[in-house]
């Protein structure tokens, strides 16, 4: 794996993506997000997409118009790659790749829901991807992820911090303490405090209620209560 060592445009960079958070009603990752991306690394088009396992587009954001003509892109008749996808390493899709005027292109995909894929694309015209732009992307794909991944919290007071935001969003996954503490990188006990802090800021007392606030109902649907019913 290539050593990164960030210039200052790219740690600032990397600053814009940890500190970003989902947008409400935007199932895309905010257009900074993706431009900060794209100074981490460049390349001649760049967005995500949101499409269904039918192939149906959902929903699309794209920061660097790429190379095709749209009505000459190819189109979608399937769900996405999920997973880190260098195209010219995959045996299949090398052919392809090699019949569209680009030399290179990355995707990172990840699942939505039980219905769709949720995919951040890069593509090059004239020079592949390095080994320091591969790593780098496998490092900020967690980023992507969670941008990706988890649901807008509109509901919760502003007084709720990101941190704790963040910590209530694992428990809605069904995460116990110490899942959502490896996941973090922080201690349980500070995932505990978290939701102390979270309980009281909702004027609820369990995980339970905690997620019924962030749904915007009295009670969680089953669904929930089965996933957290054994840490609540």
């Amino acid at each position: 794996m290539a050593d990164l060592v960030l210039n200052p445009a790219e740690q600032s960079a990397l600053a814009t993506l940890l500190s970003a958070e989902p947008v409400p009603g935007d199932p895309m990752p905010p257009a900074e997000a993706l431009e900060a991306l794209a100074t981490l690394v460049p390349a001649d088009g760049m967005g995500a997409v949101l499409v269904e396992h039918s192939g149906r587009l959902v929903a699309e954001r794209v920061v660097l118009p790429d190379w095709l003509p749209r009505d000459e892109e190819p189109q979608e008749d399937g769900p996405l790659f999920v997973g880190f996808m260098h195209w010219l390493q995959h045996p299949s899709a090398a052919a392809a790749c090699e019949a569209m005027p680009g030399v290179d292109g990355v995707a990172i995909g990840y699942r939505v829901g039980g219905d769709c894929v949720a995919q951040v694309y890069l593509d090059r015209r004239r020079r592949q991807f390095s080994e320091r732009d591969l790593a780098m992307l496998r490092m900020v794909a967690p980023l992507l992820q969670r941008l990706l991944r988890e649901r807008p919290t509109p509901r919760l007071p502003a007084s709720v911090t990101v941190q704790e935001r963040r910590v209530l969003m694992h428990v809605a996954t069904g995460a116990s303490n110490a899942e959502i503490a490896r996941a973090m990188y922080i201690a349980p006990s500070t995932v505990r405090k978290h939701l102390e802090h979270v309980y009281a800021k909702l004027g609820v007392h369990n995980r339970l209620q905690a997620l019924a606030v962030l749904r915007g109902s009295d009670e969680p649907d089953l669904d929930l209560r089965d996933r957290v019913a054994r840490y609540a």
